[in-house]
């Protein structure tokens, strides 16, 4: 489980999105980066479609409450691990009670957070965007 701590400026939970439901007006929806979304869940060995976090030019700060393996892509925002610098675009394992941070994008507009297993919000319509 992960808590929260702080939601940056615009993150939200996306996977690959929905569709055939445009004729009641919503959208596809899904990860806007798919690239960086599809390599994310790779790295951790999610299915494409897994759920992540979306983060869009201001990173979270977030508390690990179990170990996991996750994964940072996209924009820059400097990660760091109960503050030392991660690296992006590699699996990472962090033990519970770890903090994960994330700053304001330097590079890009939008990092994704893959965690092993995806991301466990409900399903609205087929996706969990």
């Amino acid at each position: 489980m992960i808590e929260i701590e702080e939601g940056g400026i615009a993150s939200t939970v996306q996977d690959l999105g929905r569709t055939g439901h445009y004729h009641i007006g919503m959208p596809p929806s899904g990860a806007m980066d798919r690239y960086a979304h599809t390599v994310a869940n790779y790295l951790v060995g999610n299915d494409a479609d897994a759920a992540t976090v979306e983060m869009t030019y201001q990173g979270i700060t977030a508390t690990f409450r179990d170990d996991a393996v996750i994964a940072i892509t996209g924009a820059d925002m400097s990660p760091s691990l109960n503050g030392d610098p991660i690296d992006t675009w590699e699996t990472v394992a962090v033990d519970a009670g770890d903090e994960l941070e994330l700053a304001f994008a330097t590079e890009g507009a939008r990092a994704y957070l893959a965690v092993a297993g995806g991301v466990d919000v409900p399903e609205v319509m087929d996706s969990r965007s």
